[in-house]
């Protein structure tokens, strides 16, 4: 993630990194192996389809595709596919300002394999959601909450009259980020601790307000508001 030619040569400090390999031929029960650990957790789709686990509970991030795994692997497919097209969506969760300098993001303690053989000439791709691209956003369309996979939700909130501070509940959700009017709000996480987001009022405007949500799994109906802050853990 740091080495990529981006922000003046600067690499991309956050979040979100997509790894895309396509025309893979994938045997039946073709297994992908991630060597080293994944920094810090990532999502596998197969032809736009998410194949991997979800990160719903605290007892999910023994399972496939979390840094506490090494040398993660994952059945791609129990028929055989061809001309597939693999990506893999890894999420930077953070650094902490102590210990070791370079902590590093992505796939960078190894390669990548399917079965034996190893994958080559990946497209990369930063995703950092930049307010000068999410300004830009078109094409919407409408969508039901059975949309299962790596998503981006917009929702609008009229204000008739001042903004004052709230908090966005995000339990009912699974896991992602919040974008107010341009501003990545932060993330939510519905195995917890924390299932609200403080969203001040000074984010806020009059009018009309842009909501987006980048939901890694399945989301909810709606998007709810809370007097307080709210804490539960699944």
């Amino acid at each position: 993630m740091e080495k990529l030619d981006v922000n003046q040569n600067n690499g991309q400090s956050y979040g979100y990194i997509v790894y895309r390999k396509t025309n893979v031929d994938i045997p039946a029960n073709g297994t992908l192996l991630i060597e080293g650990r994944i920094f810090d957790t990532a999502m596998v789709l197969v032809n736009g389809v998410l194949i991997s686990p979800w990160l719903e509970r605290v007892k999910d991030l023994k399972r496939f595709g979390t840094y506490q795994i090494k040398d993660s692997s994952i059945v791609l497919s129990t028929t055989e596919v061809k001309q597939a097209t693999i990506e893999i969506v890894v999420e930077n969760w953070g650094r902490v300002n102590q210990g070791s300098y370079k902590q590093y993001k992505g796939l960078w303690q190894g390669g990548v394999k399917l079965n034996d053989a190893y994958l080559y000439d990946w497209t990369i791709y930063p995703v950092e959601f930049q307010k000068k691209l999410t300004d830009l956003l078109s094409g919407w369309k409408k969508v039901n909450n059975s949309t299962v996979g790596p998503c981006l939700f917009k929702a609008n909130l009229h204000i008739a009259g001042k903004p004052r501070d709230t908090f966005l509940y995000m339990e009912n959700w699974k896991k992602g980020i919040v974008i107010v009017n341009g501003f990545v709000l932060g993330r939510y996480a519905r195995m917890g601790p924390t299932q609200t987001l403080y969203l001040p009022a000074t984010l806020l405007q009059q009018g009309d307000n842009r909501i987006y949500v980048f939901e890694h799994f399945k989301p909810a109906l709606k998007v709810e508001f809370s007097k307080t802050i709210l804490y539960n853990v699944h």
